[in-house]
């Protein structure tokens, strides 16, 4: 055996040689300081132990850091292991608390002790001084929350091991002063992804070329979780589990600082904080104060290394769905941002070589930086941190008189789901028990009433709380930016297109989630219990001729399609109906016995379903609709097709549209759908299905496949494309009638005309007067001629032009709804919608605009059209088009009466296109339930019926 074994090592070794050369030089020999330079207890395993290379000077897989945790928790007592999350891949998230022994064993004390401090409503400032000379500094220490952005969580191995082997008496006092919570993982399903992309495109030779496959990876690439969801802007909006659990226990603990270790492009150096201009105005100033002491540490820190950094620049802190939500609730941000080494180093401008392993050094020295200057000034963070809990609540706040209204909705599962997030940020919410008299009422569109009556079981926000600060970031309906900002952005946007805001402008969550709110300016605290959810109505009884679920609740759509997966014939009723003393909203789901004949036990099935999806059923004992509400056998009651789905995906594909759409088929429905390669267009068979979603992209599409693609819409199929996407589909020459504002200049007055069939339309003063006379009326005036201006061809091109130079970057504009439409059953008749730099819809001839920018306000002062670039505003009309974020008034010039939302009949089939993309982030729910609409019931309501013979 000894023999067979060398011979097969042998000729292992042979073959190897044979194939292999040897490297002209190696990544580790580019950085020879040890991170690692201490005196350490030799009974726990150095980080090298559970990898197959030396320390930093490659990518640790999530497994191997999860074995370096497991094994460490066996070998020190100064380590307490929380797993706090699963990702959807089933990988354990962890926080690692290191302390002293001591500390370590007095965990819930300590705990109940910060939660204390937390509540300027229970607390006495004698008991808070005594909890803060008695506290220890708690800091939060996480990394990587982009997959690929690696040197962070090997940062994070390296400080863990060094804080429970190392014997320097600087460390062991530290861990006696403080509770060091590291997450060194927050991201471990991109993290494995992007190793196994270095695992695959690894040579024998080190790559120090940053475009090179090793460096970048493949799509969607290592930076998002399994969905693609980028996490570290769900911080608010909740939507994944590795954000859910995470910021549980980071609310729970309240560090007073929270670092965020991040990378950057490779040919950068290093940025920390503090961030610049726009700052939301929420924020403690004494954080900003804080922010710049641990900045000069840290730069002291780097100067004595002689490396690189710089603090603010790019980095601004307007939007609060980063980890830096946490400065809300008075925890200190601190934001590393490294350049990207991937794994062997990257080559920069003046012709050095950065190794990844000094990348990771960074990442550690910072780490350190940061708690020696925790450890130094805890208590003085402490009391500033008691100083503003007490503000929030105080009648001297600027949150005092202010509470926050969401109005009583049929919609109970958006409602409540929006409700637990609230819940989850620690924020006590309420519903009114009886009627409410406000005056002074700011509206989300941004009018004013004098006086509203707030209804029974509204939703009610007290601004007055303690995390009153975060409660304003999410809940006022639009952040408050510096003139000086607005200017400066104003300019760099004509000047080169540049922009001061790195993320959206708008991020309400009321209006994300299209929700009907209002802002009361006092504080509301009589007439109020304790908020406590709709509890579902489940009654199916056998014998009824139907079973019936409201369609103003977004899980309609779901009982819907998992019936319809199920082969059970479904009904969808577009008109408000009551049936059996029972009011249905347009939209409501019904299953009818009759058209299930063959089904057993139908009842059970729909009893099931209704429960699983927490949602109200109704049992139907006679299809008659009083007076002139709909009857069961006629046309309102239309048959619903199963869809079968298909989401385009892979290159040229916004990774994070297809993740999110993917995302919301699973979640919010769990169904069966394909995931495809946008090459299959050309040759796959896409007789399979009859529903086809093209998130946002750039669809390299060959004459053949764009064949392909019609020839399948015109056959009966539903094609539903996004943003970019719909840009593709628009410039499809013979596919569809739907343009973009630059191509209808020409004709603008036929859009014009158009425009004025759909508003008139739904015109309530009609004059009839002279309906009668028989005498002709010479007099008469048309909607396109009462206008005091009309702009040619050339001005609306010089407009567009400049227009085009200051659309929004995120900000959420005001959309009138087409409530008669199949694609809108769920829907207000204003719906706030996330707008940015999206194509313009036209539509006109056979194509509906179903979504429409701008509110149309009526105003009887108004006595003339007035006219905005190619279209009016009709006589007796004012228009609304912001209502949060930065919408400069040329863009909305721009946008106005352009529609978000189109559907076009072609041949047999529908094309269905949103400007934008309608599942943002997950959080996006009023748009995201057009989508819904369109996925479910666009196979039967919008294509041709198939009879089978």
């Amino acid at each position: 055996m000894k023999f067979r074994s060398l011979f097969l090592y042998l000729i292992s070794f042979s073959l190897t040689a044979s194939t292999l050369m040897e490297p002209t030089s190696v990544s580790k020999d580019l950085y020879q300081i040890d991170i690692l330079d201490g005196k350490y207890n030799s009974s726990i395993d150095k980080p090298d132990e559970f990898l197959d290379f030396e320390y930093a000077t490659r990518v640790a897989t999530p497994k191997q850091i999860t074995n370096a945790i497991t094994k460490w928790q066996t070998q020190s007592n100064k380590l307490k292991v929380v797993e706090y999350a699963r990702s959807h891949e089933n990988r354990p998230l962890h926080a690692i608390f290191i302390s002293s022994p001591k500390n370590l064993k007095n965990l819930e004390e300590i705990k109940k002790d910060v939660t204390k401090l937390s509540n300027p409503l229970e607390t006495s400032d004698r008991e808070a001084k005594k909890i803060i000379e008695s506290l220890p500094a708690i800091a939060w220490m996480a990394y990587s929350i982009h997959g690929n952005e690696t040197s962070g969580a090997d940062a994070a191995l390296g400080v863990i091991y060094h804080l429970i082997a190392s014997e320097d008496q600087e460390i062991i006092q530290l861990l006696d002063d403080m509770i060091i919570i590291v997450d060194p993982l927050m991201n471990p399903d991109g993290r494995a992804r992007f190793a196994k992309n270095l695992e695959q495109y690894r040579g024998v030779a080190p790559n120090y070329d940053d475009q090179s496959l090793i460096h970048m990876g493949d799509w969607p690439y290592g930076r998002t979780n399994h969905y693609y969801f980028d996490l570290n802007r769900d911080w608010v909006y909740l939507t994944q589990p590795e954000t859910q659990g995470r910021v549980a226990l980071i609310n729970t603990w309240k560090p007073q600082i929270l670092v965020d270790a991040h990378e950057m492009g490779s040919q950068d150096t290093f940025m920390t904080g503090p961030a610049r201009e726009p700052i939301n105005k929420n924020v403690d100033y004494d954080l900003i104060k804080w922010g710049n002491v641990f900045a000069q540490d840290q730069g002291n820190e780097f100067d004595k290394r002689n490396w690189r950094f710089y603090t603010g620049e790019w980095h601004e802190d307007l939007y609060p769905g980063y980890s830096f939500y946490v400065a809300f609730r008075g925890t200190l941000g601190i934001l590393y941002e490294q350049s990207r080494m991937a794994e062997d180093g990257v080559r920069r401008p003046e012709g050095t070589i950065q190794s990844y392993k000094e990348s990771v050094h960074h990442q550690y020295v910072s780490t350190f930086s940061n708690l020696k200057t925790l450890h130094t000034h805890s208590k003085e963070m402490y009391y500033d941190y008691w100083d503003g809990r007490k503000f929030n609540v105080s009648s001297e706040s600027k949150y005092a008189n202010r509470s926050f209204v969401i109005l009583p909705t049929k919609n109970h599962s958006r409602l409540n789901v929006l409700a637990d997030k609230l819940l989850s940020q620690d924020i006590q919410i309420y519903q009114s028990t009886k009627s409410i008299v406000a005056n002074n009422v700011l509206l989300q569109n941004g009018e004013v009433k004098d006086s509203l009556l707030i209804p029974v079981g509204s939703m009610i926000i007290p601004n007055s709380q303690p995390e009153a600060p975060l409660i304003s970031a999410i809940l006022e309906f639009d952040a408050d930016i510096d003139d000086s900002v607005l200017i400066e952005e104003k300019q760099k946007s004509i000047k080169d297109g540049s922009s001061l805001m790195y993320d959206t402008t708008a991020f309400n969550l009321t209006m994300m989630y299209g929700l009907p709110a209002v802002t009361v300016p006092q504080k509301i605290s009589k007439n109020l219990q304790i908020w406590n959810p709709p509890t579902p109505l489940v009654e199916v009884n056998e014998g009824a001729v139907m079973w019936a679920v409201d369609g103003s609740d977004d899980r309609s759509v779901a009982f819907a399609a998992r019936l319809l997966e199920q082969n059970i014939q479904v009904r969808i009723i577009d008109k408000a109906s009551t049936l059996s003393g029972h009011d249905l909203s347009r939209g409501s789901i019904a299953v009818v016995a009759m058209d299930n004949p063959n089904i057993k036990n139908l009842h059970l099935l729909i009893d099931s379903e209704a429960k699983n999806l927490n949602i109200s059923v109704m049992s139907i004992k006679s299809g008659f609709g009083p007076d002139a509400l709909p009857d069961w056998g006629g046309r309102h009651f239309r048959l619903l097709t199963k869809p079968s789905i298909a989401i385009m995906s892979h290159q040229n594909f916004n990774s994070y549209d297809v993740g999110v759409s993917w995302w919301s088929l699973d979640h919010h429905l769990g169904i069966r759908h394909s995931q495809l390669n946008s090459a299959l267009t050309a040759y796959g068979d896409l007789r399979r299905y009859n529903t086809i979603i093209l998130p946002s992209g750039n669809p390299d599409l060959s004459d053949y496949s764009k064949k392909m693609l019609i020839d399948w819409v015109k056959q009966g199929g539903t094609l539903i494309a996004h943003n970019n996407s719909t840009r593709t589909i628009m410039n499809m020459d013979e596919f569809g009638n739907v343009k973009h504002l630059t191509q209808t200049f020409d004709n603008s007055n036929d859009y014009q005309i158009d425009l004025m069939r759909e508003i008139y339309s739904k015109y309530e003063k009609i004059d009839i007067s002279n309906l009668n006379n028989g005498v002709m009326n010479d007099n008469l005036s048309y909607p396109w001629e009462n206008s005091n201006t009309k702009l040619s061809k050339d001005d609306l091109e010089k407009r567009d032009k400049w227009q085009s130079l200051l659309m929004p970057s995120g900000a959420i504009v005001a959309a009138r709804v087409d409530t008669s439409h199949w694609l809108t059953f769920g829907t207000e008749n204003t719906m706030p919608v996330l707008y940015s730099n999206f194509p313009i819809l036209m539509t006109g001839s056979n194509s509906q605009g179903i979504l429409r920018i701008g509110e149309l306000i009526p105003n009887e002062k108004v006595t003339e059209n007035r006219v905005i670039n190619w279209s009016h505003i009709p006589s007796g009309f004012d228009m609304n088009v912001k209502m949060s974020g930065l919408v400069w008034p040329e863009a909305s010039q721009r946008i106005a009466n352009s529609a978000y939302l189109t559907r076009e009949k072609v041949g047999k089939g529908q094309i269905i296109l949103f400007s934008g993309e309608p599942n943002f982030r997950g959080a996006a729910r009023g748009t995201n339930r057009l989508w819904l609409n369109a996925v479910i019931y666009g196979s039967g309501l919008g294509t041709d019926p198939i009879v089978n013979p």
